[in-house]
This record gives structure tokens, C-alpha cells and sequence, in this order.
């Protein structure tokens, strides 16, 4: 019986592997790679623009009324995402961040989603006045009726008067 790859499977054996050892060994992701998104919650100003120039709509926005004020939530979806770092160039305060992670995988939808919830809070209620006080309007003093005359104008009726 002839074996024709047996010699080869026995250096095979001795030789370096011509793959890389992923799992084991991790490898630096090159400059300029677009990773797993990261969102910053306390930078983002909820303008929505990253929103907008999502071109395959992989973000979405929830807002929820609370009493401290709006509670919104920004949700990335990385199965659908093109990482072409729209959103991160559009973003005014730099709140998404695409990073070097190339390691995604996962098995269930959760493991490609990436949020971020932060709250918007409501503006101070302007103080109530007292309810036996009037409106500061009514307090006000009426105001003196503006001169029209001009100085020479005055001067001349003073002359023809003479």
C-alpha cells in the first residue's frame, strides 16, 4: 500500500503553522481599522445627527418621559452596520467611537448590540409669586411721555414768542 501524502503530513508535524494562532495569540488590529462601536452616554447632546447619516439604519433612539426628565436610550446594531464611520465623524462631541475590536462574535442577537442610556434632564420650573401679589407689569411706574421736539425747534418758538 502506497501512502502518497504520509510524508507530507510528517513534516507537516515538525513545521510552523502557516496560519495565524487567533484564539490563542491576539493580534494588534492596523491603524485606521473601524471596530466594535463604542457610545460615550455622557457626551452625547441628543442631536440625532448620527441618526440621520446612518445610511443601513443601525442606530435607533427611545426616549422615555421620567419625572428627573428624558431618559434616552441609543442603541447600535452591529449586524447591520457597515462601519463606515459616519456617525463618528458627524458626531459634534465625539460620543461614538469605532475601536480597534475586530473580535466579534457572538450567538445570540444581544452580543451585537451596543447601548448607551442617559437622561435628559427637564429645565427649573419658574418660581410661582405669592397669590396675593400682583404682576410685576402692573407694579411698574408709567413711563414719561418722550420728547419730540428737537433743541432748535424750541429755541425758535421761544424767539417767535418775543
Amino acid at each position: 500500500m502506497k501512502f502518497p501524502f504520509l510524508k507530507e503530513a510528517i513534516t507537516s508535524l515538525t513545521k510552523k503553522p502557516s496560519t495565524e494562532l487567533y484564539p490563542l495569540v491576539k493580534k494588534e488590529a492596523p491603524e485606521g481599522y473601524r471596530g466594535r462601536i463604542k457610545f460615550h452616554a455622557d457626551k452625547c447632546i441628543n442631536c440625532g445627527m448620527c441618526i440621520r447619516v446612518c445610511a443601513p439604519d443601525a442606530i435607533t433612539r427611545t426616549i422615555e418621559k421620567t419625572e428627573e426628565g428624558d431618559k434616552i436610550t441609543f442603541q447600535f446594531y452591529l449586524g447591520q452596520c457597515t462601519f463606515c464611520q459616519m456617525c463618528a465623524d458627524f458626531c459634534a462631541k465625539k460620543a461614538i467611537e469605532l475601536t480597534k475590536d475586530y473580535s466579534m462574535v457572538g450567538t445570540d442577537e444581544e452580543d451585537f448590540m451596543v447601548r448607551g442610556t442617559f437622561i435628559k434632564k427637564l429645565p427649573p420650573k419658574p418660581p410661582v409669586p405669592p397669590a396675593g401679589a400682583a404682576p410685576a407689569a402692573a407694579k411698574a411706574p408709567a413711563a414719561a411721555p418722550a420728547a419730540t421736539e428737537k433743541p432748535a425747534e424750541k429755541a425758535e418758538d421761544k424767539k417767535e414768542e418775543k
